[in-house]
């Protein structure tokens, strides 16, 4: 990722912007269902790991006096997925998901013709170049 923000930094013009965002996954995703938070999705380990180089990557570029940082959060994104066998197979075709938080899917049940939505973290930071 240090290279993509070298080549983004070589076609910005000065004081140009950036926007890095991406999943939080320091923020355990939410599955609501009727208005309120109902279960939680767990996970990977490499979630954690990618995010974790990506951090690195983009304090590198500010160590490296390319970028600086004008502005950063999180906001939150919800999706609305429909029913219970909607979100299973989302989690299940995500490669940043391993299933629910332990006993978190049954809470779901009752709910299971939803809709339900997914409510995830999402990280940003607006990068301006120097």
């Amino acid at each position: 990722m240090v290279d993509a923000l070298r080549q983004t930094h070589r076609v910005l013009r000065p004081h140009g912007q950036l926007i890095d965002a991406r999943p939080d996954a320091s923020r355990i995703p939410r599955v609501i269902a009727r208005g309120r938070v109902r279960a939680h999705l767990r996970q990977g380990e490499d979630a954690d790991k990618r995010d974790g180089a990506s951090d690195e990557a983009v304090a590198r570029v500010k160590a490296d006096g390319l970028f600086r940082s004008l502005e950063r959060g999180v906001i939150w994104h919800e999706n609305t997925l429909g029913d219970l066998r909607a979100l299973d197979k989302y989690a299940a075709g995500s490669s940043r998901y391993e299933g629910y938080v332990r006993g978190e899917r049954a809470k779901l049940l009752p709910f299971r013709k939803g809709p339900l939505s997914l409510r995830r973290a999402i990280k940003f930071e607006v990068l301006e170049r120097l």
